[in-house]
């Protein structure tokens, strides 16, 4: 059996009757069960009516899958769990297929994948996540976006909205960033996420040497710049060349990385938007494998 988990907001449910009705073609020769995750309250519960050699595949993209991993938080997954491309970033996935040797995969097995996830504390609740905790100006776009999206709009520009908000109305603030016990404080910060793959924001590298694999998380900061020097080194994030303005950003790793604003910002968990937040703490556990974390 083939239980097919997915999110009909997928890509601001673009063209997803579509995407849905191609994984049942692709699985044509298999005994499906469809089901739209985001009708489901307790998604433990509707693992446990699975059967141990019953396939997963989920149709979504970042987003949903930070969702599910959430709400499986403390759950022992015994079926294999795939992952459909659906999203409008897709950034799991384009990071996932350069182990897969460059293998633009439709269905990718994401088991090891999720065993190895971080916990980030915002306003004192934890979150586990996936690809990224955006802090800055990445915060605010996916806010401005999730803004337009309520009001009807399907076609999003990412990288548009960035651009328009760095013109007008982003102002950078000041930050603390501790890594490991060790803080470090920057002046006119723009950018500040921490990273768990290498890819955000539809293939944005902000630490180019980030290992989801590995034991440890980073955190790039872009800072005292003004809004034109930021637009110059902006499109060099997506060949992760920006490393080489060395007095503008500053990339560090670590298991523990805290960030403090000292003004209130939007911060973004694999595209899940949380607004007004004056700090973040992110942990790496490379034991955690969905379960509680011990903090």
């Amino acid at each position: 059996m083939i239980h097919i988990l997915y999110n009909p907001k997928s890509n601001c449910g673009k063209d997803f009757e579509n995407v849905l009705n191609s994984v049942k073609d692709y699985y044509k020769n298999e005994e499906q069960n469809a089901v739209d995750i985001t009708t489901v309250e307790d998604t433990k519960a509707l693992f446990d009516t699975f059967d141990d050699s019953d396939d997963v595949v989920l149709v979504g993209g970042d987003g949903t899958l930070n969702v599910l991993c959430n709400n499986l938080r403390g759950y022992d997954i015994k079926n294999r769990l795939f992952l459909f491309k659906a999203g409008s970033g897709n950034d799991f996935l384009r990071d996932v297929e350069l182990s897969l040797e460059g293998d633009d995969a439709k269905v990718v097995q994401i088991n090891e994948y999720i065993n190895n996830l971080p916990v980030v504390t915002v306003k004192g609740k934890e979150y586990l996540f996936v690809n990224n905790v955006g802090y800055g100006i990445d915060g605010k776009v996916c806010t401005a976006a999730e803004d337009e999206r309520a009001k009807g709009k399907k076609e999003i520009n990412y990288t548009t909205l960035a651009i328009k908000l760095l013109l007008t109305s982003y102002k950078s603030n000041g930050a603390k960033v501790t890594v490991d016990g060790v803080t470090k404080e920057f002046k006119k910060v723009w950018l500040a996420p921490v990273m768990n793959g290498l890819f955000y924001g539809g293939g944005m590298m902000p630490a180019p040497q980030q290992n989801r694999k590995g034991d440890s998380l980073s955190c790039c900061v872009i800072h005292s710049t003004n809004a034109i020097q930021t637009l110059i080194i902006f499109p060099s994030l997506f060949k992760g060349e920006h490393i080489k303005y060395k007095k503008k950003v500053e990339v560090m790793s670590g298991r523990e990385i805290k960030v403090e604003f000292d003004a209130p910002q939007d911060v973004q968990i694999d595209g899940e938007i949380i607004r007004d937040v004056t700090e973040i703490s992110a942990k790496k556990f490379a034991d955690l494998k969905l379960r509680d974390a011990e903090v």
